[in-house]
């Protein structure tokens, strides 16, 4: 008992955070009943023979609806608005324009009341038929010719061919004027411009339309006909076939619209938390036993339960909702995100449990968790240089193939006619697929809240262009080249061994970034005087040990991130600076000399990169001190270094076997070799 209660005293914090996610994403489940069987069209019926339970109304496809929705809209008429104030304001303000022209016309006052008589009959003609404008917002909403007119609240049917716009109005006028001109009026008519009079007097109802086509459409029944209770539905072995598949569909329907409505909400909320809980419980114990340092870092558990309950989250919220096909969700950023920081077997893991929950929602869950789990697959087996735009172009590319080649085979397997395909999966897996994209802001999101370096972060710091790698080659340049060297040395290590080649070469090139400060006191970049002979040895010491802590000061100063910066405090760990410590020592042999005023503060290294760079920037520097290169001289110094830091307990906190360190020693010394061009001694003749 008190082991379990120390167990969740030091693990509270994480606990917390799956009995959050448990509670959110039990929450958002949907309340209803799951159809007890799995089907397919096409396929075999493997269960027992199946009789209806209840009366089943038969739902009808929705090729069906649409055909009877499509009949409906061939019939049904827009609504528009008369405003008659509009013929009246134009048809006064022609009056006065008229009265105004006609003093400079130059006709005979005996044809203006005929002309202008004719003119207003024209005008009130062309309002009484109507006036639409050419774009007035009704779109194509019907293929009827008719329409209904509202004036005075008092609605009327009107012909669609009867109705004019601006322009056919007044084409209409000037021809009949054109036709009844026998004193040349024409010329003061055209000058009247009668297309200013000419405005729409028809405005299109959005609203009234809307409501009569909603309620038309709402009319349309969803059944045709029904299943009496206790009839056969299907037999065992059976092929599900067009008709059978749309009967099981209207069970499972009616199926689970009865439970949700029976009221039974706690035998189906105590199912789901079960699940929920069992499914949470699977990734606490894979972390627990597997990934111990996720495990026990809470913002890194964070992060995986808050990528899984964000998908699970939409997932359940469009599945309620019906707002589009779950299929256009990017699953597949589940597992690019996470190996982005993590290991590949972690990502399919989460994505695999993640998938499993979204499943039991997902209309056809195995169809849903088959397809994405392909398309995941082969995103993470492609996906392994997201810094790169053409591989993750390329993933992309992959992944649609994925999706639509696993869906084809699904058709081709289930026998469905070709015509019946629904050829949109294949738009929604492509618009699921680019949508991978999104990889990059979110890996820079994630970055910022949960501290985490991605590769595209170490591929801009390792950039030598960057302005402190600059400062550090100007002001140091003999350290800047240790430092390039070690870079190469270490990469090529923990490519060997296994590692990410990435942190380590940035971690080296930052490493002795302390050195900035007083490059004149390290031997790389003395050129005349050493401004050690100065001091004493202690004090010498502590200007070689401070580079550590200037260090990781300036890395702070510029927004180093700290998975860089831990390079920096371990590369020397807790060793001594034994020069000057053995020189302090021959100085006072009759006094005793602290140790730990020569000792690096640590910390010692965390991680298998940490050691390597430890190895690697000692061995190199080391080897320059050589006065003799050869085979003997180099493997005795790699190994003396190596067993001094064995011995030193350097290593002791790292994940890195002693196989593996061998592995680094071997590779170390061939490096060294071609580095200084040490050659086979030939024999002598």
């Amino acid at each position: 008992m008190p082991n379990i209660l120390l167990f969740i005293r030091t693990h509270t914090y994480v606990i917390l955070l799956y009995i959050i996610s448990i509670v959110i994403v039990c929450f958002l489940f949907p309340r209803e009943g799951k159809f007890p069987y799995e089907f397919q069209k096409g396929k075999i019926w493997g269960h027992e023979d199946l009789y209806a339970p209840f009366d089943i109304p038969i739902l009808k496809t929705q090729q069906e609806l649409d055909v009877e929705k499509d009949s409906l809209l061939s019939a049904f008429v827009m609504y528009y608005n008369e405003h008659s104030e509009v013929a009246e304001q134009q048809k006064k303000r022609f009056s006065q324009t008229f009265d105004d022209q006609w003093k400079n016309s130059g006709l005979h006052d005996s044809v203006k009341n005929s002309l202008y008589q004719s003119i207003f009959t024209l005008l009130d003609s062309v309002y009484s038929r109507g006036i639409l404008q050419d774009d007035d917002g009704s779109g194509s909403q019907s293929l009827s010719d008719q329409i209904v007119i509202i004036k005075n609240n008092i609605a009327g049917e009107g012909d669609l061919d009867d109705i004019l716009t601006p322009k056919t109005a007044y084409e209409l006028v000037m021809s009949s004027l054109e036709r009844e001109d026998g004193d040349g009026e024409i010329p003061f008519v055209k000058s009247l411009n009668l297309n200013n009079f000419i405005q729409p007097n028809l405005v299109f109802n959005t609203d009234i339309t809307n409501k009569v086509k909603t309620e038309q459409i709402g009319k349309v029944s969803y059944t045709k006909g029904v299943v009496p209770a206790n009839r056969k539905i299907i037999v065992f072995g059976e092929v599900v076939n067009d008709e059978k598949f749309n009967i099981l569909v209207s069970m499972q329907h009616e199926f689970e619209n009865r439970v949700g409505a029976s009221g039974n909400f706690k035998q189906i909320w105590t199912g789901q938390a079960i699940i929920v809980i069992f499914c949470f419980l699977l990734v606490y114990i894979y972390l627990m036993y597997f990934r111990p340092e996720i495990f026990r870092n809470t913002l890194r558990t964070a992060f995986l339960l808050l990528i899984m309950v964000l998908f699970i989250s939409l997932s359940c919220i469009v599945v309620h909702k019906d707002y589009f096909s779950l299929y256009l969700l990017p699953y597949v950023l589940i597992p690019v995100i996470i190996c982005t920081f993590y290991d590949a077997r972690t990502a399919t893991f989460i994505y695999m449990v993640t998938l499993l929950l979204v499943g039991f929602i997902a209309p056809s869950g195995f169809e849903f968790v088959f397809l994405n789990f392909v398309a995941g697959i082969v995103g993470i087996v492609n996906v392994k240089s997201i810094y790169r735009r053409g591989s993750l172009f390329k993933s992309i590319i992959v992944v649609i193939l994925a999706y639509c080649v696993a869906y084809s085979a699904m058709v081709l397997m289930q026998g469905i006619n070709i015509r019946q395909i629904d050829w949109m999966n294949y738009v929604r897996f492509t618009i699921s697929g680019a949508l991978i994209f999104v990889a990059y802001p979110s890996i820079f999101i994630f970055e910022k809240i949960f501290g985490f370096i991605s590769d595209i972060t170490l591929m801009e710091l390792s950039d030598t262009n960057q302005p402190l790698l600059r400062k550090l080659s100007e002001v140091a340049p003999g350290t800047f080249q240790h430092s390039l060297q070690v870079a190469n040395l270490a990469e090529e290590v923990i490519q060997k061994i296994g590692g990410n080649p990435l942190l380590i070469r940035t971690g080296a090139l930052y490493h002795d970034i302390g050195k900035i400060n007083r490059p004149g006191y390290f031997i790389e970049n003395q050129a005349g005087r050493n401004p050690h002979e100065d001091l004493s040895p202690e004090n010498s010491a502590q200007v070689i040990i401070e580079h550590v802590s200037n260090g990781a000061e300036i890395a702070r100063k510029n927004r180093i991130p700290q998975h860089v910066i831990d390079f920096i405090r371990t590369h020397h760990g807790t060793t001594t600076v034994r020069f000057f410590y053995h020189l302090q020592q021959k100085q006072q042999s009759d006094k005793f000399v602290d140790r730990s005023k020569f000792t690096y503060p640590g910390p010692i290294p965390c991680s298998k990169e940490m050691v390597v760079l430890m190895m690697c920037d000692s061995i190199e520097a080391a080897s320059r001190s050589l006065k003799e290169i050869n085979h003997r001289n180099i493997s005795d110094l790699v190994d003396n270094i190596v067993n001094y830091q064995v011995l030193e307990d350097q290593y002791n906190d790292a994940n890195i076997t002693y196989r593996e360190i061998n592995t680094a020693k071997h590779i170390i010394k061939n490096r060294l070799m071609n580095i200084y061009h040490v050659r086979i001694e030939y024999p002598k003749t």
